[in-house]
């Protein structure tokens, strides 16, 4: 058997464990146990004593070379800001950590020598750490691309992605070419990544006429399809599935399958008008989700200062009567409530129960079946870019496809 010396942090082994062989690389370890990432792309944790090292290397650090900075012939823009899509692992720690080489795309994504492209860089950024200021940042960059009517295909994290995607969809009131984000669920160092599969339907997408954001993301577990979704009707379901995104009520705009992609029916085309575009947000807004522990101190302490507030209501639109004289305390201070559900499908109906006609008189505006992240959103552009008198019409007309008449089961 192996002792801890025998191999380094960082290094690529062959190992026997439990009469089998193995490989993985040597995430770390101390004198009890070697953490290990496996080819397969799974960690494990073994005692030292356990395993034998038959074999050890270092690991080779491969430099890619990038296309050019610029490329004034490129008919899609890849703008990279950062998420599990654009992460590997950091094997001295173990941690997944964001970082991205435009080589690898020549690499691994067999239509990428079709496409005219150029890679935008950003700071990389996880999504959890994404802010309305780097929304307005994208957004400009996008606008800039649109003007030169290139499609924009966005690498980003996952976790936020709805945000962004809402953020960009109402920055932009018609647009020339598609503006797609993409992510993964899996790092592109894994064997089980998503990454390049998406990549490689994005940038299909990308040459369609689809005049939206969208969302680009696995269809299934396995990799058969690939959906791209409104931006504004997306929703992430699952922490880590490779299918995770899902737009309840509305089909996929486009698919991707068999090397080959297909609009659906509905899906807004290009615009040849002169792209409009506004990224002021008000950025004095919050999204408050009611729960029973909830009290008016709670409440007017998040509310407290915001111009607007998204309330995540309980079923058909509801929060508990003793927050109603907090509420009309912020209410004339000014603050604009409006009203969406927690739940998953529905909408919200403010006049079926009396909690709901209640909240109603002290002008709580309903958004029927908006997406709480989605409300928020398009209340801080609406906020900013029409006037107090208009809120509440321009918030409860469908802009961008937020807003279903009906709801369709898919």
């Amino acid at each position: 058997m192996s002792s801890s010396a025998t191999a380094k942090s960082g290094e690529r082994i062959k190992f026997i464990y439990q009469k089998m062989e193995m490989s993985g690389i040597l995430v770390s370890h101390d004198s009890r146990q070697y953490n290990i990432k496996l080819s397969s792309g799974y960690n494990i944790s073994v005692p030292v004593d356990s395993i034998e090292i038959i074999h050890r290397e270092e690991i080779t650090v491969s430099h890619h070379s990038s296309p050019p900075s610029e490329n004034k012939e490129a008919e899609v823009e890849i703008i990279a800001t950062g998420g599990t899509i654009a992460s590997r692992v950091d094997y001295l720690t173990g941690a997944v950590t964001p970082v991205f080489d435009p080589g690898i795309l020549g690499e691994n994504i067999p239509n990428i020598t079709s496409f005219r492209y150029e890679v935008k860089l950003m700071e990389p950024i996880l999504s959890e750490n994404m802010t309305p200021e780097i929304w307005q940042r994208i957004g400009k960059i996008v606008h800039e691309a649109q003007e030169k009517g290139r499609s924009c295909i966005i690498l980003h994290g996952t976790d936020t992605m709805s945000y962004t995607a809402s953020a960009l969809a109402f920055m932009f009131s018609s647009l020339k070419r598609p503006v797609i984000l993409v992510g993964s669920q899996r790092s592109s160092d894994r064997p089980s990544t998503d990454a390049y599969l998406n990549l490689e339907a994005a940038l299909e997408f990308s040459r369609q006429n689809i005049g939206e954001v969208g969302i680009c993301m696995h269809n299934s577990i396995s990799d058969t399809s690939v959906s791209l979704l409104r931006g504004v009707r997306t929703r992430k379901m699952h922490s880590s599935r490779r299918d995770a995104f899902r737009s309840p009520g509305v089909p996929p705009m486009a698919l991707y399958s068999n090397r080959s992609s297909t609009v659906e029916p509905g899906t807004i085309p290009c615009s040849m008008e002169k792209v409009s575009f506004s990224s002021s947000l008000e950025k004095r807004a919050a999204l408050v989700y009611f729960h029973p522990l909830m009290g008016p101190d709670d409440f007017h302490a998040m509310c407290s200062g915001k111009n607007i507030v998204v309330i995540a209501g309980t079923g058909m639109g509801h929060i508990s009567s003793r927050l109603f004289d907090s509420l009309k305390s912020l209410t004339r201070d000014g603050t604009k409530f409006m009203m969406t559900t927690q739940c998953l499908g529905g909408r919200v109906d403010m006049d079926v129960y009396s909690t709901g006609r209640q909240l109603t008189e002290l002008g709580v505006i309903p958004l029927g079946d908006m997406f709480p992240e989605t409300a928020l959103v398009k209340a801080m552009h609406v906020a900013a870019n029409y006037p107090a008198d208009k809120f509440k019409e321009m918030m409860i007309t469908d802009m961008r496809g937020e807003l279903l008449s009906r709801e369709v089961e898919f």
